[in-house]
């Protein structure tokens, strides 16, 4: 059943898809340059029934993103991101400053494979398939598959120079299965606002191509996230006034 449900989508989305594959190259940013940018690293087109459909895809390296921060031994703390956050919007008209923190956590373990949940998420942030990703500061981390890491973190599943992120996989809640997980950050004070997946916000190939790059369930989630940052920097304000 499971086999038949796949090749049914498979078939269904793979028409639109080359369509969408052909369509002449939209602007830097929005949904149509978010699915552009998701299509070039996908390789050849859909291999119904086949466990790893897409053969010839890749994942979307960190290093070919203009703007997701790729996460250091020594920038992965909500304290060391606010800290970046702050030095980089000093040199930040105001009016163009960020107002949250995204730290994405993947693994690119789909790529291959019908979700492509974290190939998904990271077009969609990189491309601001809602206009409302241009909002945000983010930060990314490629990991090691975490299977079996509950609670999350404790496997050493990373070694060496890169056992840190043994530690950011525990900080951040990751968790392997339902694509990259996202964590939105008040960079005034670092707590943790909310924490999604790929899977909640609707970020998978077939989901992302029939909506042509529109992200309706993630704008929504920004505009929730953006609400409860400003509701805090209210309160903030307010207590300042009254301890004078």
């Amino acid at each position: 059943m499971k086999r038949r449900l796949l090749l049914a989508v498979a078939l269904v989305w793979g028409a639109q898809i080359a369509g969408a594959a052909t369509a002449p190259a939209g602007k830097a940013y929005g949904p149509a340059a978010a699915l552009q940018f998701e299509l070039s690293y996908r390789g050849d087109g859909c291999k119904p029934g086949a466990l790893h459909c897409y053969p010839g895809a890749g994942g979307i390296p960190l290093a070919d993103c203009a703007n997701i921060i790729p996460m250091t031994a020594s920038l992965w703390t909500p304290a060391q991101l606010c800290a970046d956050f702050r030095r980089r919007m000093t040199t930040v008209p105001t009016r163009d400053r960020k107002k949250g923190i995204i730290v994405m956590l993947k693994t690119e373990r789909c790529a291959t494979k019908i979700a492509r949940a974290c190939t998904i998420t990271t077009a969609a942030l990189e491309k601001r398939s809602t206009p409302l990703a241009g909002q945000f500061l983010i930060y990314g981390l490629l990991i090691k598959p975490r299977d079996g890491d509950n609670p999350p973190g404790h496997l050493p599943v990373e070694t060496g120079a890169n056992a840190w992120k043994n530690d950011a996989a525990g900080e951040y809640r990751f968790q392997q299965g339902p694509g990259a997980t996202l964590v939105f950050l008040d960079p005034a004070t670092g707590s943790k606002i909310a924490t999604t997946n790929a899977a909640d916000m609707q970020l998978l190939e077939w989901v992302f191509v029939k909506d042509q790059g529109h992200t309706p369930t993630l704008h929504r989630m920004f505009q929730e996230v953006l609400r409860k940052i400003a509701d805090a920097q209210t309160q903030r304000g307010m207590r300042s006034k009254l301890l004078g």
